[in-house]
């Protein structure tokens, strides 16, 4: 339940939030994870809110401000360190955790590149592209990564672009890695036929 008449009523009304002001403020980004994963055709809960912002991480006091527009408190000192030493930064949009990803590998701006727009209640939000969903999951290579790759592939089939998938992780991780295994598996597996 909202706090106050001015928190999100879901991870992706925070998501959105986000998104809209990321936008306003001149950062580009695109929103990942599960609400990435719910435009592809397979919504499930969260309260995690993933964005991917796509500038350098000497620029990262200008999302800092955006999202102090929200009224989202940042430790900067902290989330600072936690770039240097993750990519990323956690922070907290009301009862929602918000995952900042900056670019800490090449692939980040490829998926700047690819990254699709979508109208949400008239206004256009960036997400992931499930290609690059995909790869992501797959560098992460959790269980439940493999499980939401399984489900994306039954739904979307030859709708993903799995050469392109598989040159990415081939690039960063070599042919004989086991994500790579993986993924051919699991595109034989779970294609539709």
């Amino acid at each position: 339940m909202p706090s106050s008449v001015t928190d999100p009523g879901d991870a992706f009304e925070a998501g959105v939030r986000v998104a809209r002001t990321l936008e306003r403020h001149g950062i580009s980004y695109a929103l990942g994870g599960a609400l990435a994963y719910g435009q592809y055709g397979i919504p499930r809960a969260t309260n995690d809110v993933d964005v991917n912002v796509f500038l350098a991480a000497d620029a990262i006091d200008g999302v800092f401000a955006a999202l102090r527009t929200l009224g989202i408190e940042i430790d900067t000192v902290a989330a600072k360190r936690q770039v240097e030493s993750e990519g990323m930064f956690i922070t907290r949009f009301a009862d929602f955790r918000l995952d900042v990803f900056l670019p800490s590998i090449d692939f980040s701006w490829e998926a700047e590149r690819t990254r699709v727009r979508r109208t949400i209640e008239g206004v256009g939000v960036w997400f992931l592209s499930v290609e690059a969903l995909c790869v992501f999951k797959l560098l992460f290579f959790r269980g439940k990564d493999v499980v939401d790759l399984e489900r994306l592939i039954a739904v979307q089939g030859s709708a993903i672009d799995h050469s392109y998938v598989r040159t990415q992780i081939v690039a960063m991780a070599g042919e004989e890695d086991e994500r790579v295994a993986t993924w051919d598996r699991l595109w034989a597996d779970h294609l539709p036929r």
